[in-house]
């Protein structure tokens, strides 16, 4: 059984979809859910505007935002009686960021939602689900 379940968390219901299907997994099998929270990348890289009071602001927001769904995160594993860990992802791609959580915290399986985008929204959007999987040599269960 899975013993290190990795959850990207955005604060969506589809993660919260995601979070309950992990938290199973985990009772199951005596896991730990560690979660994780990245905060994609900033609008203002292409301004340039990094360090600047513009990006200060956009951090601070979306690090507040982090930390919300990451404390969701413990409240629902702390109710379900299952071991939590949390990391706040520095900005960038969410692929990357969850891959990488995933390897340096020694997690054996990546649960996570897909929001379901089709058509072109899929196409100019891209899937980070899609990105997480072809880059990602530990098992994914994504939960729709």
């Amino acid at each position: 059984m899975y013993k290190r379940i990795l959850v990207p968390v955005d604060g969506t219901e589809r993660a919260a979809a995601a979070l309950g299907s992990a938290l199973g997994l985990a009772k199951l099998g005596g896991g730990t859910i560690v979660g994780v929270h990245v905060a994609g990348e900033s609008p203002l890289l292409a301004t340039g505007d990094i360090g600047g009071p513009f990006y200060d602001a956009w951090r601070g927001e979306a690090d507040r935002l982090g930390r919300e769904a990451l404390d969701y995160v413990v409240r629902r594993a702390t109710e379900a009686g299952v071991p939590c860990e949390t990391v706040l992802a520095p900005p960038g791609p969410p692929w990357e960021g969850i891959v990488a959580a995933a390897r340096a915290h020694g997690c054996d399986v990546i649960v996570m939602a897909s929001h379901g985008r089709h058509g072109m929204a899929a196409r100019l959007l891209g899937s980070e689900t899609q990105r997480v999987l072809i880059h990602c040599d530990i098992p994914v269960l994504v939960v729709r």
